[in-house]
């Protein structure tokens, strides 16, 4: 039976990514400003809810998701590997799906030792499972427009550095744009935060499942990864 070169690819650019030394930088960074946004009230406060790690996460991932994301393509078209893919028996759709699977993965393994919190949660508490489960569900959400976002600065540029610039002041603007709506009039300001991530985020983040909330972050992904495709052909056979 053979195999799907998606998941081989996606395999090799998880473990490219595993390997990198950058990479247990960020995740380090990642996890102890994570954790202490967590224990920080507890200790303080004597309590804790999943709201002190979530209300940062959007900002927090701007940094990371790009830092992460920046080689995917950059390093392919400086080093010229491009061309050695383009021999292969996969499609330029398969190419980009199969590094964005990279990602996604090695940003969930990530998510994943925070999962450790909720069941500190239950442990001194009753918390919400419709609430975390919501809570977890936005940042998958999250993640994957945020990767989608980081693929697509990645394909523009060799430059791994300019890549994580475009990436990040890109989701940034996302970020800021509930901030924006603030200082503008009526429709125009409940337009512009229903483009915003945070306004999404915090929705579902609540446990309130809304079909807006998923479609939004279902269309951004796709955007941004056709965005990411086009700039891939358009480069691979310039």
């Amino acid at each position: 039976m053979r195999k799907s070169p998606i998941l081989i690819l996606a395999r090799k650019e998880l473990a490219i990514l595993s390997s990198a030394p950058a990479t247990y930088v960020i995740a380090v960074v990642f996890l102890l400003i994570n954790g202490w946004l967590f224990v920080s009230t507890l200790f303080q406060f004597n309590q804790s809810a999943l709201d002190t790690f979530l209300r940062p996460l959007p900002l927090i991932f701007t940094f990371l998701v790009p830092a992460l994301t920046m080689r995917a393509f950059s390093e392919e078209f400086k080093a010229g590997t491009i061309e050695y893919l383009a021999t292969l028996p996969i499609e330029d759709h398969e190419i980009v799906i199969g590094k964005y699977l990279a990602a996604l993965g090695m940003i969930g393994s990530l998510v994943a030792f925070t999962l450790f919190y909720p069941l500190v949660l239950f442990l001194i508490g009753r918390p919400d499972p419709g609430q975390i489960i919501g809570a977890y569900a936005s940042i998958l959400g999250l993640t994957s427009f945020f990767a989608a976002i980081g693929l697509w600065a990645s394909a523009l540029t060799r430059n791994q550095v300019v890549a994580f610039i475009v990436g990040f002041f890109v989701c940034f603007f996302f970020f800021l744009l509930g901030r924006m709506a603030e200082f503008l009039p009526g429709v125009l300001a409940s337009l512009v935060r229903d483009l915003s991530i945070e306004t999404h985020f915090d929705a579902l983040a609540r446990g309130v499942l809304d079909t807006r909330d998923l479609l939004y972050w279902a269309s951004g992904t796709f955007f941004f990864l056709s965005a990411c495709l086009m700039m891939v052909q358009s480069k691979k056979w310039r």
